[in-house]
């Protein structure tokens, strides 16, 4: 719906979003239309709501829904899965999100990234009301020379992917894409073989500008810091608050508290949600597929580069992957 009635929402979850779906669902702005997942949680969540419940992804891409949300992720859902639901979304003409922004490899981008209407990560910042505010307030503080974004959260939140995605596709309003990206990842000390709970990359552009990003999933409450440095001074958005100092250390603009009050993960995801269908309905610009192959390569640079110790190009990754 775009007339500012409840969105219904199908969702896929894993066991440990659970209480995302409580969160989102409870007396919140969507409605749920539809609940799959593997998990006997899951399907809980379902009889509890008094909704269909699926255990096959494709089967939930058919429900009667205003978006489609792929929410575990700790899931990687198989090629022709993932095809299906794209296919699904697109004939609905509905928005299919994630919460795992998926770079694709060399034997899935002939089917995937042939699409138009790739999976869209949620939440992004740019979606949400204090993302806005920044964007506007950036224009009056003029072209940012350097940046710097940290975006951090619990695992069961969003895949640090995700996190990657949000920054760079923030960056992306200001810099456009970086030419390349230098990163590295961070493991927990006591188990240092398991996957990367954060990572560190600073990006490159054609320009000569510069800008960093961490991305985190470590346990912690979800939180996001943007930072832009430039001949105004220094602009700052700390979880919604904004901070104006000028070139020589004086306030120009400071907030106490975040304009609408503290937003958590789950009321920036519907927010998001909500932004996508009305995007997909024609209301309101999003970004355009290329712009979305673009980020994706930049993720998947980012985490490339974690891998071997090396700056990676990004145009060298959209060769990769096979779109160029």
């Amino acid at each position: 719906m775009v007339d500012g009635n409840r969105e219904r929402v199908a969702v896929w979850a894993g066991e440990r979003q659970a209480s995302i779906l409580r969160a989102m669902f409870d007396d919140g702005p969507l409605e749920p239309a539809a609940i799959g997942g593997e998990a006997a949680s899951v399907r809980d969540e379902a009889t509890r709501f008094d909704v269909p419940y699926h255990d096959d992804p494709r089967g939930l891409a058919l429900a009667d829904a205003d978006a489609t949300l792929i929410a575990d992720p700790d899931r990687v859902m198989p090629t022709e899965v993932l095809a299906s639901m794209i296919a699904e979304a697109e004939r609905a003409r509905r928005p299919l999100l994630t919460l795992a922004p998926r770079p694709a490899s060399i034997e899935e981008s002939a089917e995937l990234l042939g699409s138009a209407n790739l999976p869209t990560p949620v939440p992004c910042f740019r979606d949400l009301p204090a993302g806005r505010r920044l964007i506007d307030a950036a224009t009056a503080f003029e072209s940012p020379t350097a940046a710097t974004i940290e975006c951090s959260g619990p695992e069961r939140e969003a895949a640090i992917t995700g996190r990657l995605f949000d920054a760079f596709d923030l960056l992306s309003i200001w810099f456009g894409i970086p030419t390349h990206v230098d990163a590295a990842a961070a493991r927990p000390v006591a188990t240092p073989s398991t996957g990367p709970t954060r990572i560190l990359a600073t990006a490159r552009f054609a320009d000569g500008r510069a800008a960093s990003v961490t991305a985190g999933t470590e346990v912690g409450r979800h939180a996001r810091v943007v930072t832009l440095f430039g001949p105004s001074g220094r602009l700052q958005s700390n979880d919604g608050r904004l901070d104006w100092a000028g070139p020589g250390g004086e306030s120009i603009d400071r907030e106490s508290s975040p304009e609408g009050g503290e937003v958590d993960f789950t009321t920036e995801l519907a927010a998001s949600i909500r932004a996508q269908v009305r995007i997909r309905a024609g209301v309101e610009k999003g970004r355009s597929s290329e712009t979305t192959v673009d980020l994706l390569a930049t993720c998947e640079a980012a985490m490339l580069s974690a891998r071997t110790g090396e700056p990676e190009s990004i145009d060298a990754v959209r060769r990769m992957i096979g779109r160029v």
